[in-house]
């Protein structure tokens, strides 16, 4: 099975932007980790809409990185990236 894609919302880029350098990495090389089998790593968020459900993966104890996968075009679409306490406030 080849791995799946990564792409950025313009949301997550900020985020990204304004974070610390050393998290920004941790984020972007936690997210190019999972590409092999997301599923495995990431949690389903109850409040989400089954249809389209959203996903959370823990990179640290205190960040976030909140994704929708798309499994027939193999894509992994990276919608927010947050601290905990701020992360699920929208979802």
């Amino acid at each position: 099975m080849s791995p799946y894609r990564v792409k950025y919302t313009h949301r997550a880029d900020r985020d990204l932007e304004k974070l610390p350098l050393e998290i920004a990495r941790k984020v972007v090389g936690s997210i190019h980790t999972i590409r092999e089998d997301p599923y495995r790593f990431i949690k389903k968020i109850k409040a989400s809409n089954p249809n389209h459900p959203i996903y959370s993966l823990r990179v640290r104890r205190d960040v976030r990185a909140l994704l929708s996968i798309h499994d027939d075009v193999l894509i992994i679409h990276v919608l927010e990236i947050d601290y905990r306490k701020q992360a699920y406030r929208d979802f």
